[in-house]
């Protein structure tokens, strides 16, 4: 279980790390400039997709590189929440209080939900493990710890009821 909550728990908490390092300094501000030129070419009735323009299509490929400003911002942030309901979870495990159940469903699901919303992000030159390998990584470690205090809390009561 503490191992699990090690490799799951530290992949979950330096996800926000990882999503930024490989954003690569692509500020949102200048995806909204790309996103307004778009907007406005396509305002004028021109198909964006067949023009000659080279800055129109560094735009393009600008919008299709970056994901959605949402996803980042949520991925980081539940990363950390999943990380620290986790630790704990183990606490509380060791504890053998019943809430033991009720959080290690909560981080299995939060996992879950990170590992979807966790943005694909395109490997850059000096770039590390993509983020939504490290979210799948912490969310297969943090299953795993979760079944573990789940098991340990029930054992706990069968134990407790035969004595």
């Amino acid at each position: 279980m503490i191992v699990s909550f090690l490799v799951g728990g530290a992949c979950a908490g330096v996800l926000s790390k990882n999503i930024e390092s490989r954003m690569g300094g692509n500020d949102y501000s200048i995806v909204e400039k790309a996103q307004k030129q778009i907007d406005d070419l396509k305002k004028q009735g021109i198909d964006v997709t067949k023009i000659d323009d080279p800055q129109a299509k560094e735009s393009l490929e600008l919008l299709e590189k970056v994901p959605a400003k949402w996803k980042v911002d949520t991925a980081g942030i539940l990363g950390m929440v999943v990380a620290f309901l986790a630790f704990i979870m183990v606490i509380v495990a060791f504890m053998k209080k019943e809430i033991v159940t009720k959080v290690s469903v909560l981080v299995v699901a939060l996992s879950l939900i990170l590992w979807i919303i966790t943005p694909y992000i395109e490997a850059g030159k000096y770039s590390g493990v993509n983020p939504k390998t490290i979210a799948l990584i912490a969310l297969i470690g943090l299953a795993v710890s979760s079944g573990c205090a789940f098991m340990s809390y029930k054992l706990y009561l069968k134990k407790a009821t035969s004595v």
